[in-house]
């Protein structure tokens, strides 16, 4: 943990010297606006996908185990993951502000 931090902050440290130099802000929070918007999608799709991974895989299992249950929890699955993936449209719109937001 301690070495992925250590990579970031030494990926970030060339940004944060370009921006002591006078004017530099603006294309730094400019580059720092596109990093915001790429990991907002990114760790929302990740997250996302792991939690539909999740559901899907409860809801096979609770089938298995009780297949005359399954219309009952294929309807819950499916508005489970109605509301995992309204999770990953707000990053996805939150990217977007972030992109085009001055």
């Amino acid at each position: 943990m301690k070495a992925r931090i250590m990579s970031t902050l030494a990926i970030l440290m060339p940004a944060l010297a370009i921006a002591a130099e006078p004017g530099q802000g603006e294309s730094l929070k400019q580059g720092l606006m596109f990093l915001g918007a790429g990991l907002a999608i990114g760790l929302a799709a990740l997250g996302t996908g792991i939690g539909m991974g999740f559901a899907i895989k409860g809801t096979q299992e609770g089938v298995a185990r009780n297949p005359t249950a399954g219309g009952r929890l294929q309807t819950l699955m499916l508005i489970g993951l109605a509301f995992i993936e309204t999770l990953a449209l707000y990053a996805l719109l939150v990217a977007i502000i972030l992109l085009f937001v001055k």
